[in-house]
């Protein structure tokens, strides 16, 4: 944290204070901000705590080296990259990535959950991210996460009123992209389940000109991320929680899960022994067939969310 003090010229305390005045004053203009913007001085993510994703791990944290060795750039002959775009299904660990990186390279994090700040309101929309812009321009070296930046867009079905207003809206952020660019000391990362539906606008050279995919994971990124949880909740308990557990067997009832869908699955395995002794049981240990019994269960409620989210479901 001293390197920060170089950086901004701020000590770790006075930053960590500007940096609840940044969301107390956006709180009191534009109403609370939980769930929207939310910045972090070290994130509580590292990349150990990642399971799979070997690639999109190397490739991300590569990029610690443009914040903190910009040099090295230099002395190569090449340029740092001055966004990158994550892209892959929900839940495969775009954002602990994101949050990873900025720990890593000693980052303050700045969270924009882009589907809750946009609004057909766009002028307010724009004149909140105007503040968050500022307040990363005055923070040092930043991670400025653009967090499902596809739904700054209204598909071609929208009136031309908002059609327009989003065009408005996403050239201001191309410009603002392109002026932190130049710092030096922020990366923009954006990431985004489409990338379809990203407004090209912002995916070119000196805006966002790195793509990394961040895909579901393999077998063996499976393995990890189930250990990483059950080493976790072990952690928090003080005590072993799961039996001999056979993982073989466990992941193969996951084709086409996210590490998400396993992180709650874990959870729900674990909650389930909490009623069973809420209710005046003994249950012993997670078992593998615990674990198989809520991966089924968890498959039927995630087909019925998928149905409603399409409108199949009636």
């Amino acid at each position: 944290m001293n390197e920060r003090k170089m950086l901004t010229g701020h000590t770790p305390t006075l930053l960590r204070r500007q940096l609840e005045d940044f969301l107390a004053r956006l709180s009191k203009r534009f109403g609370e901000m939980k769930g929207k913007i939310e910045t972090a001085m070290q994130p509580d993510v590292s990349f150990k705590d990642i399971g799979g994703l070997t690639r999109a791990k190397q490739e991300i944290a590569g990029l610690v080296f443009s914040l903190k060795s910009p040099d090295l750039h230099k002395k190569w002959g090449t340029q740092p990259p001055n966004g990158v775009l994550l892209y892959g299904p929900p839940g495969t660990g775009k954002s602990l990535l994101a949050k990873a990186l900025a720990r890593e390279a000693e980052a303050v994090f700045f969270h924009v959950r882009v589907t809750n700040v946009v609004t057909k309101w766009y002028a307010e929309s724009w004149e909140v991210l105007q503040e968050v812009f500022a307040q990363v321009k005055e923070s040092g070296r930043c991670i400025l996460f653009l967090d499902e930046i596809d739904d700054l867009i209204f598909d071609r079905a929208a009136p031309e009123e908002l059609r327009a207003a989003s065009r408005r809206l996403v050239n201001s952020i191309a410009e603002q992209l392109d002026d932190i660019g130049r710092s030096g000391d922020t990366l923009a990362v954006a990431s985004t389940n489409r990338p379809d539906a990203v407004d090209p606008t912002l995916i070119r050279p000196g805006r966002i000109d790195r793509l990394i995919e961040v895909p579901l994971p393999e077998n063996e990124g499976k393995r990890e991320i189930l250990q990483i949880h059950v080493d976790r909740a072990e952690a928090i308990a003080g005590r072993k929680l799961f039996g001999a557990l056979d993982f073989d067997g466990i992941l193969a009832r996951t084709v086409k899960m996210s590490g998400a869908d396993i992180a709650e699955i874990i959870q729900k395995a674990l909650e389930g022994k909490v009623q069973q002794e809420g209710a005046g049981a003994q249950p012993g240990p997670v078992t593998a067939e615990d674990l198989q019994h809520t991966i089924e269960e968890y498959r039927k409620t995630k087909e019925i969310i998928e149905k409603i989210r399409y409108g199949q479901y009636l």
